[in-house]
């Protein structure tokens, strides 16, 4: 029997291969590759689905990031506050705009940025949050929000993981001044390829936002005007219309996930265990489900054994990369993301896995010891 994998594309784009395909040769037929009708509908539909009055497609995750921060005016000499629990293209953005990533530590059950250890770092240099909703699990919204009002603090919401979920109701990426998601292809919402989009109600924020992914230029009518020092960041057409496709599935697709990862709780509940852990008064678009445990290795073994891929989401928290060496942190210093982070696992989940397969993996989880 074939091994589970952690995620399979290859299921979901054999359904919508043909209308990409025809969608594409339209674009080829036209030679409308940037700036055209598929991306000014995806960002449209997108802002709708987030509750939002804009949008703004970018080339990646990573740039929506750099982007968003750059349009808030972040600059040299500023601090965001954010989380050691993620991927490393947070703490970069916030670095590539000059200013200064100053880690808090995160609830020990979700991985999510803890809103008390947030206020322990806050300093006059204090300019903004940038918060991570982990795995897809909402960060706890209202008292993060309250913080940000009460110190007169910018909150951007690194939605990467996030596409659709709900905290009391409300998207994610809707609460701040900006939601900055990656459209990398294993997302739950994914191009076949790089991309990213930034929402926003704020008209004057995406303005600047649009400018600075476009050199600076405000309209096509005025496109040798530069008003400010910008990248080559927009969207192409071409991911654009493949995310068209996309869209009309994304809410069966979250629900399907959810169903899956509610099974997999069930299994653990019954095992005596503890599966992936997301407040009441969330509804999370699961991008990968995580558990934690202290027998990575051993579950890891019997998972293989038993003919099921695993993955670790992430080894290393950012405190300890290499790569923010400079900011002096030492091991102990986030002691709760540290242990998060030695204790994850994660398990196949995506829209297509067949029933079968998720009571295999069931199965798998009522083994565990």
């Amino acid at each position: 029997m074939n091994k589970i994998p952690l995620f399979d594309l290859k299921r979901q784009h054999q359904l919508l291969k043909v209308q990409i395909l025809k969608s594409w040769g339209k674009i080829l037929d036209v030679s409308s590759f940037t700036n055209g009708e598929e991306t000014k509908e995806f960002e449209q539909k997108y802002a709708k689905i987030c509750d939002t009055k804009y949008a703004l497609g970018v080339h990646s995750g990573t740039d929506s990031l750099i982007i968003a921060l750059k349009a808030a005016n972040l600059k040299s000499g500023d601090e965001v506050i954010t989380t050691p629990c993620t991927f490393t293209a947070t703490s970069d953005a916030i670095i590539h705009v000059g200013a200064k990533p100053v880690f808090a530590d995160v609830q020990p059950n979700t991985g999510n940025i803890d809103p008390k250890e947030i206020t322990k770092k806050i300093t006059p240099k204090t300019k903004a949050i940038l918060l991570v909703h982990l795995y897809g699990v909402p960060c706890d919204m209202n008292e993060i929000m309250y913080i940000a009002k009460k110190n007169r603090i910018l909150v951007i919401e690194d939605a990467s993981h996030g596409h659709g979920s709900l905290y009391n109701n409300k998207r994610v990426g809707s609460f701040g001044l900006a939601g900055c998601f990656s459209l990398y292809p294993s997302k739950t919402l994914g191009a076949l390829g790089n991309a990213g989009i930034i929402i926003s109600n704020n008209k004057k924020f995406i303005r600047m936002a649009r400018m600075y992914a476009d050199h600076g230029v405000e309209s096509v009518e005025t496109k040798y005007d530069h008003l400010v020092s910008g990248f080559n960041k927009l969207i192409d057409n071409i991911q654009s219309a493949t995310l068209l496709h996309k869209l009309p599935n994304l809410e069966l697709i979250i629900k399907r996930k959810l169903e899956i990862a509610e099974r997999y709780n069930e299994a653990f509940q019954k095992n005596g265990k503890s599966g992936m852990i997301w407040p009441k008064n969330t509804v999370p678009s699961i991008y990968v489900y995580s558990y934690q445990t202290k027998n990575r290795k051993k579950d890891t073994e019997l998972f293989e054994k038993l003919g099921i891929s695993t993955g670790i989401y992430y080894p290393t928290p950012l405190h300890l990369q290499p790569s923010m060496d400079f900011l002096n942190y030492k091991k102990g210093d986030f002691p709760s993301a540290e242990r998060f982070f030695n204790q994850t696992l994660s398990l196949p989940i995506f829209a297509e896995l067949t029933n079968e397969e998720v009571e295999k993996i069931v199965n798998a989880i009522s083994k565990i010891r």
